[in-house]
């Protein structure tokens, strides 16, 4: 079954009824951990549960490119409404296989720290029942996804040597 998803902009992020963002730090330069966030076929080697994504049509892509994935067994599509290259993507959700909220953006940030990348991910939503009954876990388990990402993204960009 298909749920289709209110599509909304960046300023959504600033109305939602709830919005939850992580931070991670990742030891490697902002443009090779931009790259890699913008890079869907890579994800299944570090994001965890992505067994699939990649962008509907040819590059390049940007703004109002259309990206499907496949995420621990849910299927989701989103509709880029941010990309700000080296520093920022965003996506709407426009269809989900699970009923979790009626509008959803999320967002990646990157900024130089130290000797890396931290990297900021918002999450803004809508809810519907099933996200309102998990709400009490969703931030930490968002921080915890996060940082797991963050150090196999270290590992897997590491291996990659030059390449993202």
């Amino acid at each position: 079954m298909w749920f289709a998803m209110r599509r909304e902009d960046l300023g959504f992020v600033d109305r939602a009824p709830v919005v939850h963002v992580a931070e991670a730090d990742v030891a490697a330069a902002r443009p090779r951990v931009f790259d890699a966030l913008v890079d869907p076929a890579g994800w299944r080697h570090w994001f965890p549960s992505v067994r699939a994504a990649s962008y509907e049509g040819p590059p390049p892509h940007g703004v109002g490119t259309i990206r499907v994935a496949n995420v621990g067994g849910t299927r989701w599509q989103e509709e880029m409404i941010a990309w700000d290259d080296g520093r920022r993507s965003a996506w709407t959700v426009t269809g989900a296989s699970v009923p979790l909220a009626s509008a959803q953006v999320e967002s990646f940030e990157v900024r130089d720290v130290g000797g890396g990348t931290r990297v900021r991910w918002t999450l803004a939503l809508e809810p519907r029942l099933l996200a309102r009954l998990g709400a009490p876990f969703t931030a930490a388990t968002l921080s915890r996804l996060l940082r797991r990402a963050a150090t196999n993204l270290e590992t897997y960009l590491a291996r990659a040597g030059g390449r993202a």
